[in-house]
């Protein structure tokens, strides 16, 4: 009956630590940075995530400075990916007729789909 108990014991504790090693802290989310405004607003220092589609990967990336951050989202430069290499070209989306709507930053292949997206971290209140 005692090597009963241990054996329930070190079983507990071991699934407990499993469960304590792969639960993610809930504080931090990400927001999609879409528009050129949210990237004006970026400033040198700021920590932005670029997530690749093409090779399936996310990076850390630091801003340098607000020049950096405003060609993220200029229309028809080119933004690579630090794995894989690709160039994805920056356009923008959305109704140019309409002049209350916002255009969108859309980083897209040479195949015009969209692949890529620029994200911040920021906390949950």
């Amino acid at each position: 009956m005692k090597s009963f108990t241990r054996l329930l014991i070190t079983a507990g504790l071991v699934l407990g630590a499993t469960a304590l090693a792969f639960a993610s802290p809930r504080s931090k989310s990400h927001t999609t940075l879409r528009t050129q405004e949210q990237f004006a607003q970026l400033k040198s220092g700021d920590v932005v995530f670029y997530s690749c589609n093409e090779c399936r990967t996310v990076t850390e990336q630091t801003i340098q400075g607000t020049d950096q951050a405003m060609m993220l989202c200029k229309e028809g430069s080119k933004v690579t990916c630090p794995m894989c290499k690709k160039e994805h070209k920056v356009v923008m989306r959305g109704r140019p007729a309409a002049k209350t709507a916002r255009h969108e930053v859309v980083y897209v292949n040479d195949k015009g789909e969209e692949c890529f997206f620029i994200a911040m971290a920021v906390d949950k209140p």
